[in-house]
């Protein structure tokens, strides 16, 4: 099979000519066709090689490519037909939507309008309603796979694609393809069902939302904590989202598919009850949006303008009464014309409206962008409102058309600012002012009001900020605190406490205590016998602070016993029994063996392993 890259321009079975590379991944490559046969645009998906190699995989995309084919639903892009271009290349062709996907409208605009996000995923849960009425699962519901037509509908694409990858993945044993999207039972390798297309409509919905899916990470630690770990509520990241929506996410992302809906439909019309209580009338709706996700340019009559009926006609009015200044005036030449001409022809000329040039609007209020052209005989139409980081909101951001000339009476539309978008505000604890400062410029951020504290954390590191994890208006201020270190602190005085409380002291005092036991014949046993570094003396704050503790003496006291008149090894003996160490010393000049005298004298107290002397005559 030759690269993917080269099939531009390759003709499947001899009737599907590859025009255009659309997009590529996982389970293979997306192009723009043309059936030759039918004369109308299709789009192709060529499955990777990897995955047609299996015969069992390949049985199973064409038993579902068959019944995808036979299912038919507005929300759903159709399978045409599918076929092979030898043993290695296989490929699926289906409707093409011209548009784009709800992945490029998250990266395009930053955020979408609640309402529209919940149209979408209202259209979704029907699309998926009608494909698990007739068995079909998806498996694999996530924002490149839902498609924004150029009209705003709304299409669910890749039935019948997604069973190779559920095989794929049953197989080897592996979570292929976006974690973020697996239900907990497909994160512990079952097998999806369409209760997990629920799970996977609801952690969609959560991202479109909040610009994060319910539940994050990647990897095996991910996978176990999936099946475990409760999803994270939408107003968790966004407080401005009602309760009734947060309810149904946290429903259709349950961990327990009994728990979720039971099925899309009963989650279609929770939506839809949602964006009806929510926003009513105001709702906006997905076609207002569709020149921000196809780039189709809406044409200026597509909406009414934003003035009221009565200022529109009241304009009309000063209108046609300056035209008839000017029949006045001019009423010479327009009897010369009538003569000339003729009635008809010169009549018709001078009722003809004038051309007026069309001024520049984009940085001007709305009010002010007005008034301009309702002095020039031009009125005002609101095409959208789009996000815009230099224009303040409600100022002009574009217009349409931008020079040239107009008829009086002709409307200029225009793009309102919406405001700044909103971003995510990272997490600054750590970094010095150098790094904080390159982090927040990334990030569309500025340095707020900073201050200092005394902090364990090194010197000139960021301890804490406001605000922390969630979403701000671009160009918003961020405070930090900034650490200077630890204060220095005096250490308390403990010696003669039990070690507890001795502790407890110096951890409320800011220090870290370390226990040392050692030998004392002073302090009792428990009892602390001094500290390091000493108390009383100024050390930084978190410190560790050595605590000395007793355990009693080193050696045991005895009594030191009577051994004179014993012969040295008896004595020796019994002084050894008891841990004393002998020292033999002749005292009568010959090799005595009978010990005549002792140091210390008997009945003294000694301690263990102190030495004893012998006198030996």
């Amino acid at each position: 099979m030759k690269v993917m890259r080269d099939l531009v321009g390759e003709c499947l079975s001899d009737r599907y000519r590859l025009i255009k590379r659309l997009a590529g991944g996982g389970m293979g490559e997306v192009y723009r066709g043309h059936d030759l046969l039918l004369d109308r645009p299709v789009a192709v998906k060529v499955l990777q090689s990897r995955l047609a190699a299996d015969h069992e995989h390949l049985e199973r995309f064409k038993a579902e490519a068959r019944s995808a084919a036979r299912f038919s639903h507005p929300c759903v892009v159709a399978v045409y037909d599918w076929g092979n271009e030898g043993e290695d290349t296989y490929y699926m062709v289906m409707e093409y939507v011209s548009g784009s996907d709800l992945r490029d409208l998250l990266v395009r605009r930053g955020e979408i309008e609640h309402g529209v996000v919940l149209e979408i995923m209202a259209e979704v849960c029907d699309a998926l309603e009608a494909a698990h009425s007739v068995g079909l699962v998806h498996r694999d519901i996530k924002p490149e796979n839902i498609l924004i037509a150029r009209d705003g509908k709304v299409k669910v694409a890749d039935f019948g694609i997604a069973i190779v990858a559920d095989a794929d993945r049953s197989s080897s044993g592996t979570i292929l393809g976006t974690l973020r999207y697996l239900s907990p039972e497909q994160a512990q390798g079952h097998e999806a069902t369409r209760l997990s297309d629920v799970w996977a409509a609801g952690a969609v919905l959560a991202e479109l939302l909040t610009g994060r899916p319910p539940a994050h990470g990647s990897g095996a630690e991910a996978l176990q904590l999936r099946a475990r770990q409760e999803p994270t509520r939408p107003s968790d990241l966004d407080p401005t989202i009602p309760e009734e929506i947060d309810a149904i996410v946290m429903r259709a992302c349950a961990l327990d598919p009994k728990h979720r809906y039971a099925n899309a439909a009963e989650m279609g019309d929770a939506i839809r009850a949602a964006n009806a209580e929510s926003w009513g009338r105001k709702a906006p709706v997905v076609g207002d949006m569709f020149e921000d996700v196809t780039s189709e340019v809406r044409l200026v009559d597509m909406e009414p303008t934003s003035f009221d009926p009565k200022s529109k006609k009241a304009r009309v009015r000063r209108l046609e009464r300056v035209r008839a200044r000017r029949r006045t005036v001019v009423l010479g030449g327009f009897l010369a014309i009538l003569l000339a001409f003729g009635g008809a022809r010169a009549i018709a000329a001078f009722t003809a409206p004038d051309r007026v040039d069309v001024p520049s609007l984009e940085g001007m209020s709305r009010t002010r962008a007005a008034a301009t052209l309702e002095g020039l005989g031009l009125e005002l139409t609101v095409e959208r409102r789009e996000q815009s980081r230099t224009v303040d909101e409600g100022d002009v951001v574009g217009q349409h058309p931008s020079n040239g000339t107009l008829l009086e009476g002709s409307s200029v539309s225009v793009v309102l600012s919406s405001g700044p978008p909103k971003v995510n505000v990272p997490d600054l604890t750590g970094m010095n002012k150098s790094q904080l400062r390159v982090r927040l410029k990334a990030s569309g951020l500025q340095l707020g009001d900073t201050s200092n504290e005394f902090s364990l954390e090194p010197e000139g590191t960021v301890v804490s900020q406001r605000p922390v994890d969630r979403k701000v208006r671009w160009g918003s201020s961020v405070t930090v605190v900034f650490s200077k270190g630890p204060q220095s602190l005096d250490v308390p005085q403990v010696t003669g406490l039990k070690y507890a409380p001795a502790a407890k002291a110096l951890k409320q005092s800011g220090f870290l205590p370390v226990r040392v036991d050692s030998y004392s014949d002073d302090v009792a046993e428990g009892r602390v016998a001094s500290v390091e570094p000493g108390e009383g003396v100024s050390v930084p704050e978190g410190s560790e602070v050595e605590v000395y503790v007793s355990i009693g003496p080193e050696f045991a006291k005895l009594t030191m016993p009577d051994v004179r008149n014993l012969p040295l090894d008896d004595a020796r003996t019994r002084l050894e029994s008891k841990s004393l160490r002998v020292d033999v010393v002749q005292s009568c000049g010959g090799k005595g063996t009978m010990v005549v005298d002792t140091d210390p004298v008997a009945g003294v107290t000694v301690r263990e392993n102190d030495v004893v002397a012998l006198f030996v005559c």
